[in-house]
């Protein structure tokens, strides 16, 4: 589980020079200690409320000095859950304050992705860890004291009330420490049923105000508006990317980040020494804003916003594929049009399969492999890497690779009895482009000692059955294959739209998976009169009897957009709407 990738190009560009740090973190002494003899852990990721670990998102804006009009354009397509009725609901907000446009969460008070009639703006994932775990060591099962650095500190509870009709109310009592509340105890054990308490100190429970982020963005005219509107945003992190009809473009990774010293919160931390609390934030100059570039773009799709240099440890997971193909596109484009850019966000090249394919060519022996497993190997050799919908090889690619993670990491992480996570795929592949003695490619429990080329023929041939009977059933075609769709939130076949025949995938910039990827694509060209372009998977009403349900979907799984009718604010106001809505109260 290394801390980078030797792959990483970052948000910001290696070698990218950092002040000293602002603060001077102390390692407790006995850290590494603490960590190498802890006999038990908990998983989060086990938890019921995780969330997809693809989550993630690409932005990038490129300056008017490459494209065609001589004007920026903003791009970006946050990747989450695909679902009727759609994430998002597309609108236009008009007052005599400000003009916006683009997508808002259902009863949101705000535009959150979009444009204006001066900039536009949108986020990814910052993937930042702002969120650890802490033992505690209550007196007695009263919890009403814990052992806090050599003394029983007095607990703090707090009451959570929840209505049941017709019954009384139900009354939850939560011990509250330094660290915040515990998440797991006796009555609500960890998944390991480890009969330990454990606490979570998480940045999302301080008081902050994104709300007043979106607002202000809604309201921005330049790149000082954008900087005073984002300062707002503390959790969670995300990098917000702008343009401007004035010229700028720009990328920041927002958010209140705790400052750690290296591995900090990768595990499970003793929750009686204040030594291992978060001894602040890291200061804001050093959370680093990129504008106007002299590459010509600014760009985010969840890989580490710096290399490893950064004086700061970042912790959480950092995808680098994506982030490295639209780098490396963006880096040789010129004149570049809003047409460009919605190919780009649609664009179905492995760079990931580019770069493992030789090397699993290059330790699978061939000679051991029969004439139907050689027709397979050939599919994969022709294969032109790009994931669309009526290639085999990505099918063949995927589901040997996927084997091969398993034959190289499962004997060891099967040692354990603890829920321990795969490596990342770019561990095993810079692994096996750098040393090929890999130590984990032995099985261990075998008396021989095995070797990447077993271990690639190995995944090779425990690959062949799935793909035996999806070309049996005449998917093997990667369309086919992935099997994407729109499901309903309740997962109800007839309110969903199943079966749709799309490209993309993980590592790819068409991120789409089978229930997952682009919720929204979106392109904006910052000229006088705005020119944009959008799509999501999904329609403007709720209600499954509506044409208006899922008409967007067959748009979306095409790759194709619609242009985005933008009003003026004069023409909004004399529009004639459907209904008015009167807001009311008391002050």
């Amino acid at each position: 589980y290394p801390y980078g990738q030797d792959s990483l190009d970052p948000i910001f560009p290696k070698g990218s020079v950092f002040e000293k740090a602002g603060l001077a973190l102390k390692v407790p002494a006995n850290a590494d200690s603490v960590y190498f003899n802890y006999k038990t852990t908990i998983d989060p990721r086990d938890s019921a409320m995780k969330p997809d670990p693809d989550n993630g998102s690409n932005n990038w804006a490129v300056h008017g000095s490459v494209t065609v009009s001589g004007r920026p354009i903003l791009c970006n397509d946050p990747h989450l859950s695909l679902n009727l009725p759609s994430l998002w609901f597309e609108m236009q907000i008009s007052t005599p304050a400000f003009n916006s446009y683009g997508v808002s969460f259902p009863g949101a008070p705000s535009i959150i992705i979009g444009f204006n009639n001066d900039i536009a703006f949108g986020f990814t994932n910052a993937m930042r860890d702002v969120r650890d775990y802490y033992e505690i060591k209550f007196r007695d099962n009263t919890h009403e004291e814990y052992w806090y650095n050599g003394n029983w500190q007095k607990t703090a509870f707090r009451k959570e009330v929840i209505k049941i009709k017709g019954q009384p109310d139900h009354i939850e009592k939560l011990a509250m420490t330094v660290w915040g509340p515990v998440m797991y105890d006796k009555e609500y054990p960890d998944k390991l049923n480890t009969n330990k308490a454990y606490a979570v100190h998480w940045k999302a429970h301080d008081g902050t105000n994104e709300l007043k982020t979106f607002n202000q963005l809604n309201h921005a005219k330049n790149y000082n508006d954008y900087i005073e509107a984002i300062s707002n945003f503390k959790c969670p992190g995300q990098n917000m990317i702008f343009a401007s009809k004035s010229g700028d473009i720009a990328i920041k990774q927002q958010g209140e980040f705790p400052a750690k010293w290296r591995r900090q919160g990768d595990f499970v931390m003793p929750g009686d020494d204040s030594s291992y609390a978060w001894q602040g934030n890291i200061p804001k100059p050093e959370n680093l804003v990129m504008l106007n570039p002299e590459r010509g773009f600014v760009s985010s799709a969840n890989q580490y916003p710096y290399d490893t240099s950064y004086p700061y440890y970042l912790g959480g997971s950092y995808p680098p594929y994506r982030g490295m193909q639209i780098n490396r596109k963006l880096s040789v484009i010129d004149k570049v049009t809003p047409a460009d850019m919605q190919a780009l966000q649609t664009d179905n090249y492995n760079v990931f399969a580019e770069m493992a394919r030789p090397v699993m060519l290059k330790y699978l022996d061939t000679s051991k492999l029969n004439n139907e497993e050689k027709q397979y190997l050939g599919q994969v050799q022709q294969w032109n890497l790009r994931n669309d919908p009526g290639e085999t090889g990505p099918s063949i690619f995927t589901t040997w690779w996927d084997s091969l993670m398993v034959a190289v990491y499962i004997d060891d992480l099967h040692r354990s009895k603890l829920p321990l996570p795969l490596p990342e795929q770019s561990t095993l592949l810079e692994s096996m482009l750098k040393d090929s003695a890999y130590e984990f490619a032995d099985d261990i429990n075998t008396p021989q000692k095995e070797t990447l080329h077993d271990d690639v023929l190995s995944g090779f041939k425990k690959a062949l059955p799935a793909l035996r009977e999806a070309e049996k059933k005449n998917k093997l075609t990667w369309g086919l294959f992935k099997d994407a769709g729109v499901k309903h939130l309740l997962s109800i076949p007839a309110l969903s739209r199943l079966h749709l025949i799309t490209g993309g995938g993980v590592h790819v910039i068409n991120a789409t998976k089978q229930f997952h990827g682009p919720s929204w694509r979106m392109v904006v060209h910052l000229t006088d009169e705005v020119e944009a372009y959008g799509v999501y998977p999904g329609g403007q009403s709720g209600n499954p009897g509506s044409k208006y349900y899922d008409n967007f979907v067959d748009t979306w799984a095409a790759g194709k957009y619609y242009r985005l009718k933008f009003y003026n604010q004069q023409e909004a106001s004399k529009m004639k709407g459907a209904g008015k809505i009167v807001f009311s109260g008391t002050k």
